[in-house]
């Protein structure tokens, strides 16, 4: 009797799963999951105390994304901001993303506008430790906003900054000088940004003859969040006593490369790339 009534439940789901023409394996991945997670230690210390967090702090303890956003079941008027924003149980988590399609074993990823951002800056070293580099890096902020007005989605993300996040970075940029054979260190900073896509707004001190004397950037969470984002690290070889063969290095590049695309695309992009490394090297002012 238990084997036909095991039998009469596997014969259910495999029809279940050919009615809605998904593999039994993509099905499990995205509905069995969820059965699964209600037992694994991200989720049980939840289980004795009411939490509300939003649908994306959700995911994130669970480690799964939402592949179609719109699908997010809410009563707000727009569901980009209840995933984002609207607190939430564990219990109704549980039936919305019931709903929704979903990666497991993915961490969730954010739209441009719920990133959460600082502003950078770089000032000329001989400014640095006193209120006349906060002073020629607010004279750039100022600068910045008028920069992008009319600028989508620029304008909008600052806006989004000013709003909400309103945290500033100052770095030290070293010297200016806008002579091209003595270019300062400052000047030199702002030209290789600008080469790998950073928007940036500049400001010359009119007191200083004009001189270069700060820049400034927004730079999103992707780029300075590294326990969230982590670093590329390339895949090695295992330790062998034998040369490894052409080929398998060959294969071993070429799976770089892919995972490295990979990573790009998560942190945003070649230009948040290149800010992840550049900006490490760099002191505050």
């Amino acid at each position: 009797m238990m084997r036909l009534k095991i039998g009469k439940i596997i014969w259910n789901i495999r029809l279940w799963v050919n009615v809605l023409k998904v593999s039994l394996k993509e099905w499990c991945k995205e509905h069995l999951f969820l059965m699964y997670i209600k037992t694994t230690k991200g989720f049980k210390k939840y289980k004795m105390e009411k939490v509300l967090k939003s649908g994306y702090e959700w995911c994130l303890d669970g480690n799964m994304r939402i592949l179609d956003i719109s699908s997010w079941d809410t009563q707000e008027d727009f569901y980009e901001e209840s995933y984002y924003k609207e607190k939430i149980d564990l219990q109704e988590f549980y039936r919305r993303i019931a709903l929704c399609r979903i990666k497991t074993d993915s961490m969730p990823r954010k739209t441009e506008m719920y990133l959460e951002y600082r502003m950078y800056g770089l000032v000329n070293y001989q400014l640095s430790g006193s209120i006349h580099a906060a002073i020629q890096f607010g004279h750039a902020v100022v600068d910045y906003s008028r920069a992008v007005e009319g600028l989508k989605p620029n304008e909008d993300i600052y806006k989004k900054w000013a709003d909400e996040d309103k945290t500033f970075i100052i770095l030290n940029g070293g010297t200016t000088n806008n002579n091209p054979e003595r270019l300062g260190s400052l000047n030199k900073h702002m030209q290789i940004m600008r080469e790998n896509g950073v928007f940036l707004q500049e400001f010359h001190e009119p007191d200083l003859n004009n001189a270069l004397t700060a820049i400034c950037f927004l730079v999103d969470e992707r780029v300075w969040n590294r326990d969230l984002y982590e670093d590329f690290i390339p895949e090695v070889l295992p330790y062998s006593r034998n040369k490894p063969s052409e080929k398998s290095i060959l294969q071993l590049e070429e799976r770089n490369n892919t995972n490295y695309k990979h990573w790009v695309g998560k942190v945003g992009g070649e230009t948040n790339a290149f800010l992840r490394k550049y900006l490490r090297n760099l002191k505050l002012a």
